[in-house]
């Protein structure tokens, strides 16, 4: 069984990623999933409210209902769980990859929620182009108190994006 919104292949050249260039405002953010054993926080520059929040159609984000925003890695801050209880890898942060395995998806084990996605080391000069700064993409659903309706978004097509697309498989 395939997607219908899927493609029959990846188009030759892929269109790289643009994001905002950081303009010396920021804006930071906390945020958790549901039963709050994953909480984070995490800057922005531009801040959220000028910054493009993304919508995108692949299939994962379709079925986990993120919408991403792109901080640089080291303005993000997992606080729990703490680096002693082992941090990205603790028992409580599941991960699921699909498709060429680039992006680790983070979930928590306990209630569910789809929280943040970790990247290989160099993913993003693949996308961005060369001497991109590694970036840590997180769903703007666990941010604490966001007003949705106040967002910038904008709809990405990840199904033409990424290829090869993911097909379930019996």
């Amino acid at each position: 069984m395939s997607d219908t919104n899927a493609s029959t292949s990846a188009p030759p050249d892929r269109p790289k990623f643009s994001f905002p260039k950081p303009t010396g405002e920021s804006t930071t953010h906390s945020g958790n999933c549901h039963c709050g054993a994953i909480r984070f926080t995490f800057t922005l520059s531009p801040p959220l409210h000028e910054y493009p929040v993304i919508s995108c159609n692949c299939s994962y984000c379709t079925r986990a209902g993120a919408l991403l925003v792109y901080p640089h890695r080291e303005d993000f801050v997992l606080e729990k769980p703490t680096a002693a209880e082992g941090g990205f890898d603790a028992d409580v942060v599941g991960k699921y990859g699909f498709g060429d395995g680039t992006a680790s998806h983070r979930f928590c084990r306990k209630c569910g929620s789809s929280v943040f996605t970790v990247c290989v080391p160099g993913m993003w000069e693949k996308f961005v182009g060369p001497g991109a700064k590694e970036m840590l993409p997180v769903n703007l659903r666990m941010v604490t108190g966001l007003d949705l309706d106040a967002l910038n978004l904008r709809k990405v097509d990840g199904w033409g994006l990424r290829g090869p697309q993911y097909e379930l498989k019996d």
